[in-house]
């Protein structure tokens, strides 16, 4: 008999399917570089300044190291953070570009991982199309504004590592099959060392061990007889709760009298920062639904307590969705289908969001109540119930042409919106008046427009805003002490000397530890003719921070008025060494050099004066002489 002729078979759909899948990748990371594009040469901004700017341990890392505390280094110091920015520092000094290119590459990899791990959580739901979620929660996480600040603001790389960190952790915790046999000295080895990695990144990772639970309790039910995913998840949990248990004592205990975090910040008890964070909760779920109003200082007030309709309001929206998650959960516990899969991952999402924001916004007081990057791995449970139930019901209603034209649109409408964000981190300028623009009585705000207007040399406008930041602070002697430092330096600047040593006198009687301010009383002392004055300022600002360059920028000055060439010179290269951005260190070295009469090696100073950081005024004199004379 003649062979039966073989049933036609449809041909194979993988490679387009591939294609297609890795251009739903690209694409949304595609937008994120072109929607990061305008904050690549934004310039530094807030704690940029101390925390990068004018800190000696992203200048010399070595140093920072052998004299630093332990405590200092691995409980509050951030290594991990701060030695990046030490890596970007020895390559392209204070060139922001390098560091912003530095965070956008960390949160196209955060992207990443952001959809593996939903590939993972979806896999392990039994979800219909794991692959397609992942696509869809990745897109979300690289192009959704919400992420802007975390990318967009330097400092906050430490949000981003340890995001990454978090990430890769959890999916080294959930690379064994749930039942199969344990293997901890492979993938838990490398989540754990990975987990204490991140904590010298940001210690928001400490929900680690939860979140690995979380998603156990979101996994397919078992065949029957079988046990449940979360079961053996437990020991696992508990090993590695232990050890977040171990370090956040050590960092609260490191935490002890700081007044920006931890219990000792002035006026915030528990009870009442965990009703603040409700409030503060439904406004970063209103900006992950629509990011309409972000602002860079929310100046969020606390409140006043659970008596207050809109307290009450957000805490017990908060509780529904709390309770909501948990049913989806329990609900469709043993529901191997789609349907059940879909809801148990809704469920994840929503208390993804909560149990990752809980480090920051549930009872340990900190000094800002709403800051929009503690959202951002949070934000990643709050994509996935989106996508997921999106998903579900383009599949219910055989729509998947509709679907692919509302998740391009949806895209294209975050990235225009991402893009339109960070335009303004391009400059302090922008971002401060962006921020005024929304909160016009954010004393906060006022002060860095001041900073970036006097930077300028547009001074009068930078005295009108410090006299604006000094009306909001009015009651509040250290917030007014740190507003009159500033002013007083403006006022001298802008010609205004007697004005500004009452202005310096009443903000040191505010503040008087503060060192930047003895600096400046220093300088307008040696100013004045006063050169014992000028000295014993300057030595008390040394007392205060042994640090402090400009004390030895005043020892310097006050050498060269003496004639003492030699001593000028150790006193600027004192300054230099603990700052080698002080230009001004650079320039009054080549005035000694050149009065030494040793041109070249003064030539070599003035050019490392325009290569620091000048004053406006300086850099035109510098620029000048370097033009007249060091051809």
């Amino acid at each position: 008999m003649p062979p039966s002729p073989e049933p036609a078979t449809a041909p194979p759909q993988r490679p387009r399917a591939s294609r297609l899948e890795a251009l739903a990748l690209l694409v949304p990371l595609a937008l994120a570089v072109a929607g990061y594009a305008p904050a690549l040469r934004g310039e530094f901004q807030l704690d940029d300044l101390p925390g990068i700017v004018d800190s000696p341990a992203v200048k010399d890392a070595g140093a920072w190291l052998r004299g630093a505390s332990l405590t200092d280094v691995l409980l509050t110091g951030r290594p991990l953070t701060t030695l990046s920015f030490a890596a970007n520092y020895a390559l392209g000094r204070l060139d922001p570009l390098g560091y912003h290119l530095v965070n956008l590459a960390l949160h196209l990899g955060m992207a990443l991982l952001a959809g593996l791990l939903a590939w993972r959580a979806a896999s392990l739901a039994g979800a219909a199309r794991p692959r397609r979620l992942a696509l869809g929660v990745a897109g979300l996480f690289a192009v959704h504004p919400l992420q802007s600040q975390a990318v967009a603001y330097v400092s906050q790389r430490a949000e981003l590592f340890a995001s990454a960190l978090f990430a890769a952790a959890l999916l080294c915790l959930l690379a064994r099959a749930p039942g199969a046999r344990p293997r901890p000295w492979g993938p838990w080895g490398g989540a754990l060392a990975l987990f204490v990695l991140g904590f010298g990144a940001k210690p928001m990772v400490v929900t680690l061990p939860a979140a690995f639970l979380l998603v156990h309790l979101a996994a397919a039910p078992p065949p029957a007889g079988g046990r449940p995913a979360w079961r053996d998840a437990v020991p696992v949990a508990a090993a590695f709760g232990a050890v977040a248990a171990a370090l956040s004592a050590a960092v609260l205990l490191a935490l002890r009298g700081r007044p920006d975090a931890g219990f000792s910040v002035a006026g915030a008890t528990p009870w009442r920062y965990l009703l603040t964070q409700a409030q503060a909760c439904v406004v970063y779920l209103r900006l992950a639904l629509w990011p309409a109003g972000q602002s860079v200082d929310w100046a969020f007030p606390a409140s006043p307590g659970l008596g207050d309709p809109a307290t009450l309001g957000a805490a017990l929206l908060v509780v529904a969705l709390l309770a909501g998650a948990a049913a989806l959960l329990w609900r469709f516990r043993d529901d191997a289908g789609p349907d059940g899969a879909a809801a148990r991952l809704a469920g994840l999402g929503v208390a993804w969001f909560f149990l990752v924001l809980a480090p920051t916004s549930s009872v340990v007081p900190l000094a800002d109540n709403l800051v929009e990057h503690r959202t951002y791995l949070a934000a990643w449970g709050l994509f996935l119930a989106a996508v997921a139930g999106a998903d579900r019901l383009a599949t219910r209603f055989a729509a998947p042409r509709a679907a692919v034209a509302a998740w391009s649109l949806a895209l294209l409408a975050l990235a225009a919106a991402l893009h339109q964000r960070t335009a303004v981190w391009e400059t302090r300028e922008a971002l401060w008046r962006d921020a005024l623009a929304r909160n016009p009585s954010a004393a906060r705000a006022h002060v860095a427009l001041a900073d970036a207007l006097g930077a300028q040399g547009r001074l009068e406008e930078a005295i009108a805003e410090y006299q604006a930041a000094l009306r909001a602070t009015a009651g509040t002697p250290r917030q007014e002490g740190q507003v009159l430092a500033s002013l007083g330096v403006a006022q001298l600047d802008a010609g205004r000397p007697e004005e500004a040593r009452r202005t310096l006198e009443r903000a040191l009687a505010l503040q008087p530890e503060n060192d930047q301010l003895l600096v400046n009383l220093a300088a307008m002392a040696g100013g004045a003719g006063d050169a014992a004055g000028a000295e014993a300022l300057a030595r008390r600002a040394l007392q205060a921070n042994p640090a402090q360059p400009g004390a030895w920028v005043i020892f310097g000055n006050l050498a060269m008025e003496r004639g003492d060439g030699p001593g000028a010179l150790a006193a600027f290269d004192r300054a230099i060494a603990l700052d080698p951005d002080r230009g001004e260190a650079h320039y009054g070295r080549a005035l000694v050099l050149e009065a030494m009469e040793r041109g070249p090696e003064s030539c070599r100073a003035l050019r490392e004066a325009l290569q620091a950081t000048l004053r406006p005024e300086y850099r035109a004199t510098v620029t000048a002489q370097v033009q007249a004379r060091c051809r």
